[in-house]
Protein backbone atom coordinates (compact mmCIF):
# COMPACT_ATOMS: atom_id res chain seq x y z
CA UNK A 1 0.00 0.00 0.00
CA UNK A 2 2.62 2.62 0.84
CA UNK A 3 5.57 1.01 -1.31
CA UNK A 4 8.38 3.36 -1.28
CA UNK A 5 6.64 6.78 0.62
CA UNK A 6 7.67 5.20 4.08
CA UNK A 7 11.34 6.74 4.66
CA UNK A 8 10.80 7.90 8.04
CA UNK A 9 11.97 5.03 10.97
CA UNK A 10 12.94 4.92 14.32
CA UNK A 11 16.18 2.56 15.16
CA UNK A 12 16.24 1.06 18.32
CA UNK A 13 18.31 -1.72 20.43
CA UNK A 14 16.44 -4.49 21.16
CA UNK A 15 17.17 -4.71 25.12
CA UNK A 16 17.44 -8.98 26.15
CA UNK A 17 15.47 -8.88 29.72
CA UNK A 18 11.61 -9.25 30.56
CA UNK A 19 8.66 -7.29 28.92
CA UNK A 20 6.01 -5.48 31.48
CA UNK A 21 3.36 -3.40 30.95
CA UNK A 22 2.42 -0.41 33.34
CA UNK A 23 -0.89 1.39 33.67
CA UNK A 24 -0.57 5.05 35.18
CA UNK A 25 -3.96 6.89 36.06
CA UNK A 26 -3.65 10.82 36.87
CA UNK A 27 0.14 10.33 36.97
CA UNK A 28 0.52 7.18 39.43
CA UNK A 29 1.73 3.56 38.97
CA UNK A 30 -1.22 1.90 39.42
CA UNK A 31 -0.64 -1.69 37.69
CA UNK A 32 2.31 -3.69 36.14
CA UNK A 33 1.73 -6.91 34.66
CA UNK A 34 4.28 -9.68 32.59
CA UNK A 35 3.53 -9.81 28.96
CA UNK A 36 2.87 -13.46 29.77
CA UNK A 37 1.52 -15.48 27.09
CA UNK A 38 0.43 -12.28 24.72
CA UNK A 39 -3.14 -12.69 26.61
CA UNK A 40 -2.37 -13.34 30.16
CA UNK A 41 0.42 -12.33 32.54
CA UNK A 42 1.72 -11.88 36.22
CA UNK A 43 0.90 -8.82 38.45
CA UNK A 44 4.03 -7.98 39.55
CA UNK A 45 3.19 -4.45 40.93
CA UNK A 46 4.98 -4.50 44.13
CA UNK A 47 7.84 -5.63 42.56
CA UNK A 48 8.12 -3.14 40.11
CA UNK A 49 7.81 -0.31 42.42
CA UNK A 50 11.55 -1.21 43.75
CA UNK A 51 13.04 -0.60 40.94
CA UNK A 52 14.61 2.58 41.07
CA UNK A 53 14.09 4.13 37.81
CA UNK A 54 10.79 3.52 37.21
CA UNK A 55 8.24 6.39 38.26
CA UNK A 56 5.56 5.98 40.56
CA UNK A 57 4.51 10.04 39.96
CA UNK A 58 5.70 11.24 37.21
CA UNK A 59 6.26 15.33 36.00
CA UNK A 60 4.65 17.61 33.45
CA UNK A 61 1.52 17.33 31.58
CA UNK A 62 0.70 13.20 30.34
CA UNK A 63 -2.62 11.58 29.76
CA UNK A 64 -4.72 11.00 32.18
CA UNK A 65 -4.78 7.26 31.54
CA UNK A 66 -2.27 5.33 29.37
CA UNK A 67 -0.24 2.00 28.76
CA UNK A 68 3.42 2.05 28.80
CA UNK A 69 5.76 -0.66 27.89
CA UNK A 70 9.35 -1.65 28.71
CA UNK A 71 12.09 -3.90 29.17
CA UNK A 72 13.19 -4.88 32.79
CA UNK A 73 16.86 -5.95 32.51
CA UNK A 74 19.90 -7.14 34.73
CA UNK A 75 23.22 -4.99 34.40
CA UNK A 76 26.05 -7.06 33.71
CA UNK A 77 27.73 -5.96 36.43
CA UNK A 78 25.10 -6.79 38.54
CA UNK A 79 24.57 -9.92 37.22
CA UNK A 80 28.35 -10.96 37.97
CA UNK A 81 28.32 -9.43 41.45
CA UNK A 82 24.97 -11.63 42.39
CA UNK A 83 26.31 -14.58 41.18
CA UNK A 84 30.00 -14.38 43.25
CA UNK A 85 27.63 -14.25 45.84
CA UNK A 86 25.65 -17.08 45.39
CA UNK A 87 28.81 -18.93 44.49
CA UNK A 88 30.30 -18.18 47.99
CA UNK A 89 27.29 -19.38 49.76
CA UNK A 90 27.62 -22.70 47.53
CA UNK A 91 24.11 -21.24 45.75
CA UNK A 92 23.63 -22.78 42.02
CA UNK A 93 24.72 -20.00 39.75
CA UNK A 94 22.32 -18.15 37.52
CA UNK A 95 22.62 -18.77 33.65
CA UNK A 96 21.85 -15.25 32.18
CA UNK A 97 20.94 -11.51 32.96
CA UNK A 98 17.55 -12.16 31.09
CA UNK A 99 16.13 -15.89 32.72
CA UNK A 100 17.24 -13.49 35.65
CA UNK A 101 15.60 -10.50 35.49
CA UNK A 102 12.54 -12.31 34.47
CA UNK A 103 12.64 -14.43 37.58
CA UNK A 104 13.18 -11.56 39.78
CA UNK A 105 9.93 -10.52 39.02
CA UNK A 106 7.81 -13.10 39.96
CA UNK A 107 9.96 -13.44 43.41
CA UNK A 108 7.60 -13.13 46.64
CA UNK A 109 10.19 -11.10 48.76
CA UNK A 110 10.15 -7.65 47.14
CA UNK A 111 13.13 -6.73 49.16
CA UNK A 112 14.95 -9.48 47.39
CA UNK A 113 14.28 -8.29 44.34
CA UNK A 114 15.05 -4.33 44.90
CA UNK A 115 18.82 -5.95 46.35
CA UNK A 116 19.14 -7.49 42.73
CA UNK A 117 19.37 -3.75 41.46
CA UNK A 118 17.17 -4.41 38.02
CA UNK A 119 16.65 -1.50 35.44
CA UNK A 120 13.86 -0.90 32.60
CA UNK A 121 13.92 0.71 29.18
CA UNK A 122 10.91 1.62 27.69
CA UNK A 123 9.93 2.03 24.34
CA UNK A 124 6.90 2.13 23.67
CA UNK A 125 3.24 4.25 24.77
CA UNK A 126 -0.17 3.03 24.04
CA UNK A 127 -2.74 5.86 24.80
CA UNK A 128 -1.58 9.28 23.93
CA UNK A 129 -3.50 10.86 21.04
CA UNK A 130 -1.55 14.38 20.31
CA UNK A 131 1.95 12.66 19.04
CA UNK A 132 2.64 12.16 15.37
CA UNK A 133 5.80 10.14 15.48
CA UNK A 134 6.77 7.33 17.71
CA UNK A 135 10.21 9.26 18.66
CA UNK A 136 8.12 12.51 19.57
CA UNK A 137 6.67 10.22 21.79
CA UNK A 138 9.37 8.47 23.38
CA UNK A 139 11.06 11.80 24.06
CA UNK A 140 7.78 13.33 25.68
CA UNK A 141 7.71 10.01 28.18
CA UNK A 142 11.32 11.01 28.92
CA UNK A 143 9.97 13.95 30.30
CA UNK A 144 7.58 12.43 32.40
CA UNK A 145 10.43 10.43 34.31
CA UNK A 146 10.77 7.20 32.41
CA UNK A 147 14.24 6.21 31.07
CA UNK A 148 14.37 6.13 27.44
CA UNK A 149 17.80 5.01 26.10
CA UNK A 150 19.97 7.95 24.35
CA UNK A 151 20.68 5.32 21.59
CA UNK A 152 17.50 5.70 19.68
CA UNK A 153 17.89 7.42 16.27
CA UNK A 154 15.29 8.42 13.48
CA UNK A 155 16.26 7.19 10.06
CA UNK A 156 15.54 8.77 6.89
CA UNK A 157 16.68 5.82 4.32
CA UNK A 158 17.60 2.08 4.16
CA UNK A 159 21.09 3.11 3.99
CA UNK A 160 21.04 4.93 8.03
CA UNK A 161 19.26 1.87 9.13
CA UNK A 162 22.12 -0.20 8.31
CA UNK A 163 24.40 2.49 9.62
CA UNK A 164 23.07 2.21 12.92
CA UNK A 165 23.00 -1.72 12.68
CA UNK A 166 26.86 -2.06 11.61
CA UNK A 167 27.51 0.87 14.52
CA UNK A 168 25.78 -1.00 17.01
CA UNK A 169 27.27 -4.70 16.00
CA UNK A 170 30.80 -2.80 16.58
CA UNK A 171 30.17 -1.24 19.85
CA UNK A 172 27.55 -3.43 21.48
CA UNK A 173 30.15 -5.36 23.49
CA UNK A 174 30.88 -2.18 25.41
CA UNK A 175 27.10 -1.57 26.24
CA UNK A 176 26.54 -2.17 30.18
CA UNK A 177 23.65 -4.19 29.54
CA UNK A 178 22.76 -7.02 27.06
CA UNK A 179 20.84 -6.27 23.26
CA UNK A 180 20.13 -9.12 20.89
CA UNK A 181 19.42 -6.93 17.83
CA UNK A 182 18.11 -3.81 16.71
CA UNK A 183 14.40 -2.99 16.38
CA UNK A 184 13.51 -1.13 13.19
CA UNK A 185 9.76 1.01 13.77
CA UNK A 186 7.97 2.87 11.17
CA UNK A 187 8.03 6.40 12.96
CA UNK A 188 4.57 7.55 11.89
CA UNK A 189 1.72 6.92 14.62
CA UNK A 190 -0.78 7.33 11.85
CA UNK A 191 0.82 4.65 9.69
CA UNK A 192 1.24 1.99 12.85
CA UNK A 193 -2.61 2.45 13.62
CA UNK A 194 -3.37 2.22 9.51
CA UNK A 195 -0.69 -1.72 9.55
CA UNK A 196 -1.78 -2.71 12.85
CA UNK A 197 -0.85 -6.04 14.19
CA UNK A 198 -1.50 -9.51 13.04
CA UNK A 199 -2.23 -12.21 15.60
CA UNK A 200 1.18 -11.43 17.81
CA UNK A 201 3.15 -8.93 16.34
CA UNK A 202 2.84 -4.88 15.04
CA UNK A 203 3.31 -4.33 11.28
CA UNK A 204 4.72 -1.47 11.61
CA UNK A 205 8.33 -3.25 13.67
CA UNK A 206 10.51 -5.79 12.82
CA UNK A 207 14.06 -6.71 14.71
CA UNK A 208 17.43 -7.08 13.08
CA UNK A 209 19.12 -10.17 15.34
CA UNK A 210 23.03 -10.14 15.24
CA UNK A 211 24.82 -13.47 14.91
CA UNK A 212 26.20 -15.26 18.48
CA UNK A 213 29.91 -14.84 18.38
CA UNK A 214 31.22 -18.21 18.14
CA UNK A 215 34.73 -19.95 18.12
CA UNK A 216 36.50 -23.34 18.25
CA UNK A 217 38.72 -24.70 20.61
CA UNK A 218 40.15 -27.67 21.95
CA UNK A 219 38.89 -29.72 24.77
CA UNK A 220 41.21 -30.41 27.51
CA UNK A 221 39.49 -31.72 30.12
CA UNK A 222 36.14 -32.00 32.76
CA UNK A 223 36.33 -31.15 36.29
CA UNK A 224 33.43 -31.20 38.80
CA UNK A 225 32.16 -28.38 41.35
CA UNK A 226 31.31 -29.43 44.60
CA UNK A 227 28.05 -26.96 45.89
CA UNK A 228 27.97 -26.20 49.21
CA UNK A 229 24.81 -27.99 49.01
CA UNK A 230 26.22 -31.15 47.29
CA UNK A 231 24.74 -30.10 43.74
CA UNK A 232 27.49 -31.44 41.13
CA UNK A 233 28.47 -29.07 37.99
CA UNK A 234 30.68 -30.34 35.12
CA UNK A 235 33.02 -27.85 34.16
CA UNK A 236 34.69 -28.09 30.93
CA UNK A 237 38.23 -26.78 30.11
CA UNK A 238 39.74 -25.79 27.21
CA UNK A 239 42.05 -23.71 25.29
CA UNK A 240 41.58 -20.20 25.97
CA UNK A 241 39.71 -18.03 22.67
CA UNK A 242 38.72 -14.73 22.79
CA UNK A 243 35.06 -14.11 22.68
CA UNK A 244 33.63 -10.34 22.56
CA UNK A 245 36.46 -9.27 23.95
CA UNK A 246 37.41 -11.45 27.18
CA UNK A 247 39.31 -14.86 27.51
CA UNK A 248 37.42 -17.60 27.76
CA UNK A 249 38.81 -21.01 28.95
CA UNK A 250 35.99 -23.22 30.62
CA UNK A 251 32.32 -23.48 30.55
CA UNK A 252 29.74 -25.05 32.41
CA UNK A 253 27.92 -28.13 31.15
CA UNK A 254 25.21 -27.32 33.76
CA UNK A 255 23.97 -31.46 34.60
CA UNK A 256 24.32 -35.07 32.69
CA UNK A 257 21.80 -34.51 30.84
CA UNK A 258 23.72 -32.18 28.83
CA UNK A 259 26.68 -33.98 28.71
CA UNK A 260 25.04 -36.16 27.52
CA UNK A 261 23.19 -34.57 24.88
CA UNK A 262 26.06 -33.05 23.51
CA UNK A 263 28.37 -35.92 23.09
CA UNK A 264 31.76 -34.66 23.70
CA UNK A 265 34.58 -36.52 23.86
CA UNK A 266 37.95 -35.02 25.43
CA UNK A 267 39.86 -34.15 22.65
CA UNK A 268 36.88 -32.90 20.38
CA UNK A 269 37.41 -28.95 18.60
CA UNK A 270 34.27 -27.44 20.51
CA UNK A 271 32.22 -24.61 19.48
CA UNK A 272 31.50 -22.11 21.91
CA UNK A 273 29.45 -19.16 22.15
CA UNK A 274 29.03 -16.23 24.09
CA UNK A 275 26.06 -14.57 22.24
CA UNK A 276 23.64 -12.78 24.25
CA UNK A 277 24.84 -14.82 26.95
CA UNK A 278 27.22 -13.53 30.20
CA UNK A 279 28.40 -17.23 30.77
CA UNK A 280 30.24 -19.11 27.70
CA UNK A 281 28.59 -22.02 26.55
CA UNK A 282 29.78 -25.23 24.58
CA UNK A 283 26.43 -25.57 21.37
CA UNK A 284 28.48 -28.73 19.53
CA UNK A 285 31.79 -29.38 18.05
CA UNK A 286 33.50 -30.42 14.80
CA UNK A 287 32.44 -33.36 12.92
CA UNK A 288 35.97 -33.25 11.24
CA UNK A 289 37.84 -32.84 14.97
CA UNK A 290 37.22 -35.02 17.11
CA UNK A 291 39.42 -36.89 19.83
CA UNK A 292 39.23 -40.37 20.64
CA UNK A 293 36.11 -42.62 21.39
CA UNK A 294 37.32 -43.68 24.35
CA UNK A 295 37.45 -40.41 25.59
CA UNK A 296 33.52 -40.03 25.49
CA UNK A 297 32.64 -38.14 28.15
CA UNK A 298 30.41 -39.60 30.91
CA UNK A 299 29.11 -38.29 33.76
CA UNK A 300 31.02 -39.57 37.63
CA UNK A 301 29.11 -42.51 39.53
CA UNK A 302 31.20 -41.02 43.12
CA UNK A 303 31.32 -37.89 44.30
CA UNK A 304 34.93 -36.43 43.71
CA UNK A 305 34.51 -34.39 47.17
CA UNK A 306 33.71 -37.46 49.60
CA UNK A 307 33.71 -40.20 47.35
CA UNK A 308 30.08 -41.39 48.19
CA UNK A 309 27.77 -43.26 45.03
Amino acid sequence: KYGNKVNDFNCELKFDGASINLYYERGKLKRALTRGDGIKGDDVTLNIKTIKNIPLILNGIYPEKFEIRGEVILPIDSFINLNNERKAKGLPLFSNPRNTASGSLKLQDSKEVASRKLKCFFYSVVGENSSIYHSELLEKSRQWGFFIPESMKRANSINEIFDFIDFWEKKKSELPYEIDGIVIKVNSIKIQNELDFTAKVPRWAISYKYKAERQSTKLLSIKYQVGRTGALTPVAKFEPINLSGTIVKRASLHNSDQIEKLGLRIGDYVFVEKGGEIIPKIVGFDKLRRGNFDDLIKFIEYCPDCGSK
